[in-house]
């Protein structure tokens, strides 16, 4: 089997690492069964985003998954079939900004986001001082809590593993929407081979 190094982010349930040191998840399942059975054998880094997608841009990993493509990613990377949708989420703990049904009407309160993150070209075209940059979704939803930002963009089902039941997580419904998900590769050649080994 040939060696290939990938790495994706923290990212639970779908990705993590547990208290005994052991990489779980449901998206690692899926991606690391489906490395294998193209005739790869995975050697897998679960780190924060901005140092697994340096490493993966210095080309010291080979293949990212649950990525976001993004134009600027498309002209430099090779992504996959579709590895599954996300749901993403506009939370906060203000039941009154519950009642928002566009985009524009966030840009008046300070909105978190995730280091690093695609979020969609509403949220990502926003004037940076509308958003406060958090380091993962835990920090982020801490930030809603603590009244640091009024909302936040979070994956629905990383928040629903995450939440405590003391923490009144609210969605702005109709603000959710579906992404979808990707394993991003350097060389078009593995790319092939994994997308060719789900048609098996």
């Amino acid at each position: 089997m040939k060696k290939i190094v990938v790495g994706a982010d923290p990212f639970p349930p779908y990705q993590y690492i547990d208290k005994k040191g052991n990489i779980k998840g449901l998206d690692y399942e899926t991606v690391i069964k489906q490395f294998r059975m193209a005739g790869y054998d995975p050697e897998v880094y679960i780190e924060p985003w901005n140092i697994i997608y340096k490493k993966f841009e210095e080309g010291k990993i080979d293949a990212l998954f649950q990525v976001q493509d993004s134009p600027e990613r498309l002209k430099k990377y090779f992504f996959s079939k579709i590895l599954r949708y996300a749901v993403t989420e506009v939370v906060t703990i203000d039941k009154k900004l519950t009642e928002i049904d566009t985009y524009d009407q966030l840009r008046k309160y300070k909105i978190g986001v995730i280091d690093g993150f695609v979020n969609g070209k509403d949220i990502d075209e926003m004037p940076d001082e509308c958003k406060i940059v958090f380091a993962d979704t835990e920090s982020l939803l801490k930030g809603i809590e603590s009244g640091k930002v009024k909302c936040g963009i979070c994956d629905k089902g990383v928040k629903e593993f995450l939440i405590k039941d003391t923490l009144k997580i609210l969605s702005i419904t109709k603000l959710t929407f579906k992404r979808p998900l990707y394993v991003m590769f350097l060389n078009q050649k593995d790319r092939d081979t994994f997308d060719e080994s789900k048609n098996e």
